[in-house]
């Protein structure tokens, strides 16, 4: 499975209709045409910042490195930054728990991840609990699809995300006050991890249109 980029910012008040045209007619072209797939956008609702995600899938580590060590990306996220401040990149892998070839586009959706790094030691006892008890779990609580696990090999704030989708804002309520969910998290953070935190996302809008990555 291709591996994801991820770039996320805020943008600076004041720009917003010059960094609605930049984003639409320039740089999504544009990383488009170098081999960066645009697969997400994404305004955090709740949790850490930067305000905004862009989720892009790219083939390789070899073929991400030869695209942003290039001058042609280097200028294009100059002119970024001259719109947008906090400029923040990760790259992820998935952690082999997928059951897509690929990851898609999607529309109109709310995502709710957790963020967190390992515990020392825990790494063999963390695999079984999540492959045996908290995966299992999750996949009984039919509105919402668990949409990947990804480790984090540079940039972000954590060594793990867990990816959860699902259709209405509503269901984010109604699985933080589910009992199950509850109770594995609370294993999960208690036994396995630290530095936890967990943010809701919003699809920005289209991504077929030139306004998707338009708040």
């Amino acid at each position: 499975m291709p591996i994801l980029f991820n770039i996320s910012w805020d943008i600076i008040p004041g720009n917003e209709h010059e960094y609605s045209e930049f984003i639409a007619n320039s740089f999504i072209p544009e990383v488009t045409a170098m081999g960066l797939l645009p697969v997400g956008g994404y305004y955090v609702e709740v949790g850490f910042g930067p305000r905004v995600i862009g989720v892009n899938s790219c083939e390789s580590h070899q073929k991400l490195a030869e695209i942003i060590t290039s001058q042609r990306f280097k200028d294009l996220i100059l002119k970024l930054k001259s719109m947008v401040y906090n400029y923040r990149t990760a790259v992820l892998e998935p952690t082999g728990r997928f059951r897509k070839d690929q990851y898609l586009i999607q529309k109109g959706v709310w995502k709710f991840n957790q963020y967190y790094d390992l515990r020392p030691g825990k790494k063999a006892e963390y695999k079984d609990y999540i492959l045996n008890v908290h995966l299992p779990t999750m996949e009984k609580i039919d509105y919402v699809e668990v949409t990947g696990g990804w480790n984090v090999v540079l940039g972000g704030v954590s060594e793990i995300i867990a990816e959860f989708t699902v259709k209405d804002p509503i269901d984010i309520g109604r699985l933080l006050n589910n009992d199950d969910f509850r109770k594995i998290t609370l294993k999960l953070r208690t036994d396995f991890v630290w530095n936890y935190q967990s943010r809701i996302l919003r699809c920005t809008e289209r991504f077929d249109e030139p306004k998707w990555f338009r708040l």
